[in-house]
């Protein structure tokens, strides 16, 4: 396995292609860019919106507020979150993927998949012991790098990167409660970001102001859901 991966593009096309190739079906949820955090735009993604999916300028005031945050987070109380430490250079992207697959309800993924097969393999062990199984796995390797290039921008030479993905689903606290969940394969666990009540409305008021509002005017951010059908 190379020391580094070349960073995935945050393309949807990418994201489906990856995907599919190991066990979500075509159909009913797809990746899909989103454009704008804009509420009026919000309300034409269609639904469902399984998670979305978060690449940010990982750097400056930002970087330090999240390692700040880090410190003080408490543990995940919550139940049934599916969450790996992310062990691998530069596969952000594909962890970010796997955080937003591994987290569907039973029955979205094919039953014979590869995706499908890891998870069972998975769900009994500890985070770091998922890490060592994932190192270890064909498939993860083969599925990042012929996704890295069917992307439509160049190769970069320099594989040292300063953006990140992570992931947002909806999780189930200790006390029963609906929570919008920030899976990042760089904490120390899943991190609770607060109630959710409708995870894209929610994730798109947590953007702006944990990372947008962080970023010092840097605008390069990048957002895709995994969501039900296009209304093309």
């Amino acid at each position: 396995m190379p020391s580094k991966w070349v960073p995935l593009e945050a393309s949807p096309d990418v994201f489906n292609e990856w995907a599919q190739s190991l066990g979500l079906p075509e159909h009913p949820l797809s990746f899909q860019d989103l454009f704008s955090l804009d509420s009026d735009f919000l309300s034409y993604i269609p639904l469902p919106v399984k998670a979305v999916l978060l690449l940010f300028p990982s750097r400056g005031e930002l970087h330090a507020a999240r390692e700040k945050e880090e410190a003080e987070a408490p543990e995940w109380d919550g139940k049934d979150v599916w969450w790996i430490k992310q062990t691998i250079p530069n596969a952000c992207g594909s962890i970010g993927l796997l955080h937003a697959l591994m987290n569907l309800p039973d029955g979205a993924l094919k039953e014979d998949s590869p995706l499908m097969k890891f998870k069972k393999e998975s769900l009994k062990l500890e985070p770091s012991a998922r890490a060592k199984l994932l190192d270890e796995a064909d498939f993860f390797e083969a599925a990042h790098i012929s996704a890295a290039q069917h992307g439509q921008s160049a190769v970069p030479e320099d594989l040292d990167v300063d953006t990140h993905f992570i992931a947002f689903i909806e999780g189930i606290n200790g006390k029963g409660e609906k929570r919008v969940v920030e899976l990042d394969g760089g904490r120390k666990g899943p991190f609770d970001r607060g109630d959710c009540t409708s995870l894209l409305h929610d994730v798109a008021d947590i953007v702006r102001d944990k990372y947008i509002a962080r970023a010092g005017g840097d605008i390069n951010f990048n957002m895709i859901v995994l969501a039900g059908e296009r209304q093309d």
